[in-house]
């Protein structure tokens, strides 16, 4: 009996290990709107450079902390979270800010047919109009539960209570560039943040960046349209 209650509560606590999902890798994955057939608003072609990295170049990792008696939990604060190859609830991200944001707004702009071509590029002079961009932050905080524990606080977790906190921000400055006048056409920040508080019975993802850009561009396509429709009419 003793061995069928040691074997029980091993396989109990490996399954544990394996529900929090701390292993996987989480891969940058991002889906623009659908093209929109209409005549250009401004007859010129955009291109977008990887975006600069103004981020603080610093990280905390104290992840292990939790296994510390009397340690309520471990924790990260992270300003490039890309950097570090496990985090809170997901191992290594594939994940390059200043291309991948880029590839994705060049997608949005082409798909929304503001211009008469959007592409991504590493020479923005192949355009007439430059959009440029900066990474001000992609913040990420996390805390693991183990309730002053150590290894045995996940135990817990099966009675709801939490798991882990994990909170993201992300914050852009763009940027429409005339490339022979040097004029700027448009020009708007935007900050996301959003957090997550999670149970063993239902996971929340700690990478919440390609929602972020997802909801910047439903904010900043809309505005470069109107904004270019004026200078347009000039």
């Amino acid at each position: 009996m003793e061995r069928i209650v040691v074997r029980s509560t091993f396989l109990f606590l490996a399954f544990l290990v394996l529900l929090t999902g701390c292993s996987h890798q989480r891969a940058w994955v991002y889906k623009a709107e659908p093209l929109v057939s209409a005549v250009p608003v401004i007859n010129k072609s955009v291109s977008i450079a990887p975006l600069t990295d103004h981020r603080e170049n610093s990280n905390t990792n104290a992840a292990m902390m939790y296994m510390i008696p009397l340690m309520p939990f471990g924790w990260q604060n992270l300003n490039t979270p890309e950097t570090v190859s496990m985090h809170i609830q997901s191992g290594l991200w594939i994940f390059k800010p200043s291309e991948d944001f880029a590839k994705a707004i060049a997608e949005e702009l082409q798909n929304s047919s503001i211009f008469k071509e959007a592409f991504f590029t590493h020479r923005e002079s192949e355009g007439e109009i430059a959009l440029r961009g900066k990474i001000l932050s992609t913040k990420y905080e996390g805390y693991m539960f183990t309730y002053g524990l150590s290894v045995y606080g996940p135990l817990l977790w099966i009675f709801c209570l939490p798991t882990s906190y994990v909170s993201n921000d992300l914050s852009l400055q763009l940027q429409l560039v005339d490339l022979k006048t040097q004029e700027v056409l448009w020009e708007q920040s935007y900050k996301k943040e959003d957090n997550k508080t999670s149970i063993i019975y239902a996971l929340k993802p700690d990478f919440m960046y390609d929602d972020f850009l997802k909801d910047i561009m439903k904010e900043a396509v809309p505005s470069i349209r109107t904004r270019l429709s004026g200078h347009a009419q000039r």
